[in-house]
């Protein structure tokens, strides 16, 4: 005769992190070769508190065990249901399966639950100020709500994780913990570059602002990105991040460029009326030395251009036509005895 035996038994809890009220199932799976069941066991710790039996009536057995609320509907020889879980049931569970005679073979199965509450929100981050440059002191805290298991925090500039950030761990009434990080860091050039995440992530572990040896920065025009990362194992991971660009700098005035001679073109042809009697009176000598003077600059400046060469015969032309309105003036002045003229002759 050959001889049945159990095998492939295994115990699959699922979820295996079960929020605290939520329900779990735990499934036990196994391979009989064709013999009968005698019973299906299953454990929390070394008490038993379900048990499945097809040869007895009724089939199914449920043992007190504090906070274990099995769903005898939702159960039978392979799983257990577990309605309203809480965090005193995190640990290890087990299945017991035997075959049926003549072999009576038993074998156990064991699997881990972890009942948890995660934060119910997105962790809040605060800073001191809206806008930094290098030198600041930023100050920075970030905080989640309780949660179980605590949530781990940490802070990132521009994709660099900072080390020197301290955390706090403060327990509730109801057994969670809620967890809160703070930053006080001198603003340093580094700072506001970022990191290239090939590099960030290329068998150096976890990027530190004090270790940034062998990492690569790349400029990060305009700002400085805060962020905090809350995360509880692989259960739970958000984040909250806050843009912190440098303050505005004063208005830098915009440049007269001469690319396109239309605009200055323009600006002359309003300053050299044709009408130019009114220019003859009033500051004429001023008005004609500061002519001058920037006319000289300007064809100095332009008058190799050979996109602006018609810009600087154009005001030449302007200035030798202002003379005569002045030598009318220098007349009229003279007349009136305000201005006299000495001949170099004279003695």
């Amino acid at each position: 005769m050959v001889e049945c035996a159990l095998r492939n038994v295994n115990l699959i809890i699922e979820p295996p992190a079960v929020r605290r009220g939520q329900h779990v199932v735990l499934r036990c799976m196994y391979d009989l070769e064709g013999a009968p069941l005698y019973s299906a066991k299953f454990y929390r710790g070394q008490l038993e508190f379900y048990r499945y039996t097809p040869g007895e009536f009724p089939n199914t057995k449920v043992f007190p065990f504090p906070g274990i609320h099995v769903d005898v509907t939702s159960s039978n020889a392979t799983q257990v249901l577990i309605r309203n879980v809480g965090f005193g049931l995190s640990g290890n569970f087990s299945c017991e399966v035997t075959a049926d005679a003549p072999l009576f073979s038993t074998a156990t199965a064991l699997g881990t639950m972890q009942v948890v509450e995660l934060p119910d929100k997105r962790p809040q981050l605060y800073t001191e100020h809206t806008r930094y440059e290098p030198g600041d002191v930023l100050r920075a805290n970030c905080s989640t709500p309780p949660s179980r298991p605590r949530a781990e925090l940490k802070f990132t500039i521009n994709n660099m994780v900072i080390s020197n950030s301290e955390t706090q761990y403060i327990r509730t009434i109801d057994n969670l913990i809620a967890s809160r990080i703070s930053l006080k860091l001198q603003l340093q050039g580094v700072h506001f570059s970022s990191v290239n995440p090939a590099i960030y992530n290329g068998g150096h572990g976890s990027n530190s602002i004090n270790s940034h040896v062998g990492f690569t920065y790349l400029p990060n025009p305009g700002g400085l990105v805060l962020r905090c990362t809350a995360q509880v194992g692989e259960l739970y991971q958000e984040y909250k991040e806050i843009e912190l660009g440098t303050p505005q700098k004063d208005p830098v005035p915009a440049r007269v460029t001469h690319s396109s001679g239309s605009s200055m073109r323009n600006f002359f042809s309003s300053y050299f009326s044709t009408s130019a009697a009114p220019r003859c009176h009033g500051g004429i000598f001023l008005s004609l030395a500061a002519l001058l003077i920037s006319g000289y600059a300007f064809l100095g400046q332009i008058g190799h251009d050979r996109v602006t060469r018609p810009i600087a015969h154009s005001l030449a032309t302007e200035i030798l036509r202002t003379l005569p309105c002045l030598q009318d003036d220098l007349d009229e002045q003279a007349s009136s005895g305000i201005i006299g003229f000495r001949s170099r002759h004279e003695h």
